[in-house]
């Protein structure tokens, strides 16, 4: 049910008192490096109220620019900074149904 396009998600368990820098490391590595990869289709940033957990859902032309974009070495120096703050849970996915008013 794709036309290509995947949705790719990654839920962010946040150590305690963390979800404001993570988020913060999250919004800095979209501005700088991801929103201007090729594939790139949108990003949007999820902050659950517990202060626990950030969900990131962002939508490329192809699983092949998520890969070449999780191998760029910009990309992956926002993971360092990520790293001992948030354990990821990243997954790629199909859109099998998107609904609105």
């Amino acid at each position: 049910m794709s036309n290509g396009e995947v949705t790719f998600v990654n839920i962010l368990e946040v150590e305690e008192g963390k979800q404001d820098e993570v988020a913060k490391i999250l919004q800095d590595a979209t501005d700088m490096v991801i929103s201007k990869r090729p594939g790139f289709v949108s990003v949007t940033l999820l902050a659950s109220k517990d202060g626990k957990r950030i969900v990131n859902v962002a939508k490329w032309a192809s699983a092949a620019d998520v890969q070449a974009t999780q191998n760029d070495p910009a990309a992956a120096e926002f993971g360092k900074k990520l790293a001992g703050l948030a354990k990821p849970v990243p997954g790629i996915y199909d859109v099998v149904g998107e609904y609105s008013a």
